[in-house]
């Protein structure tokens, strides 16, 4: 099973590669519009899903405040771009890095506590950071939010400029975003920092017992997840153009939640099957709009039971089961 969910095996390759030409295919046969805007947020919450995943998954922290990191992208390349003029390829890694220390500032008195006392401390922090953007007026324009975001736009020397300024753009934008978060986080699992990270989710007490400081990696590892939290919510600013405080609300973190623990939480695929699925499945269940919740709830709990794992580690699991019946199966008639 720890094969499995190192992201080694022949299955996840293939999905990846499959999955990889799905989506440079996918606008094209979409029709723009309300459709290819979905795909345009299932990748933005891909990315704040394999956020999550470091710390829930790689980590083994549960945390609750994922939202507030996203919102503070979300606003530091708001600010950058509207009031300073930033360009998005400065205000994006900007929004990132601002986000990674807030990040870090958060994760030093947050760690000091372990189990369900971390993910209440937070979940408290993420609604301080609402609270911050919604009384700052003078920065943050308040309960107003910030509109007029504009679009990522490329201008190079005698030629035309490129502007991301449409759904089928903004979703090739954005994909590469996706790539070069599934390529950081890849390196860092193969890392010397990365498999520390894991030891720590294994047994922390043996981790610690062979040099490995809990504390210092398990900082370094809220810094890149919520870095890259960061990056997703000022993927959504520039995108959606207009934001409000409502950014840092618990939704933003139920849904990344649930997106990584249905999916996969120790997995990277995971992220991206769960965020495809609950990007989609609000969509598909609007005509029953009372009983969605009860539904998220549903199937919540059939994941938890029946695939605990997540829904990509099973699929590898039901996989390899199905290769070795069919070995045994042709060894047999062989014979």
């Amino acid at each position: 099973m720890t094969r499995l969910l190192l992201q080694n095996s022949r299955n996840s390759r293939i999905f990846f590669v499959l999955v990889l030409l799905s989506a440079c295919i996918a606008p094209f046969l979409v029709p723009p519009g309300y459709l290819l805007h979905l795909l345009v947020m299932f990748l933005i919450f891909s990315i704040m899903a394999l956020s999550l995943s470091v710390i829930v998954g790689f980590l083994g922290e549960l945390t609750l405040g994922q939202a507030g990191f996203f919102a503070t992208g979300a606003y530091v390349s708001a600010i950058l771009a509207v009031d300073y003029g930033w360009p998005f390829w400065l205000s994006l890694p900007m929004a990132g890095l601002l986000s990674g220390v807030v990040g870090i500032l958060v994760g030093i008195p947050s760690f000091r506590l372990q189990g369900p006392y971390f993910a209440i401390v937070t979940l408290g922090f993420s609604q301080i950071i609402g609270l911050v953007i919604t009384n700052s007026i003078s920065i943050t324009r308040g309960p107003m939010g910030i509109s007029k975001i504009p679009a990522p736009e490329i201008n190079l020397p005698f030629l035309p400029p490129v502007v991301f300024d449409t759904e089928k753009s903004f979703y090739f934008l954005v994909l590469c975003l996706v790539l070069i978060t599934i390529y950081v986080i890849r390196r860092l699992l193969v890392s010397r920092t990365g498999r520390a990270i894991v030891a720590i989710r294994e047994n922390p007490a043996l981790a610690q017992s062979i040099g490995v400081d809990l504390y210092k990696y398990k900082i370094l590892a809220f810094f890149i997840s919520t870095s890259i939290a960061g990056v997703s919510g000022a993927a959504y600013a520039h995108y959606v153009r207009v934001i409000t405080p409502h950014l840092s609300d618990v939704y933003y973190t139920t849904a990344a939640l649930i997106m990584v623990v249905v999916g996969g939480a120790a997995t990277i695929a995971g992220a991206l099957v769960g965020a495809f699925i609950f990007t989609l499945l609000p969509e598909a269940l609007r005509f029953v709009e009372d009983a969605r919740l009860l539904i998220f709830g549903v199937i919540l709990f059939l994941s938890i039971r029946y695939m605990p794992q997540g829904i990509w580690p099973a699929l590898l699991v039901w996989t390899a089961r199905l290769a070795r019946k069919a070995n045994s199966s042709n060894g047999g008639a062989d014979q």
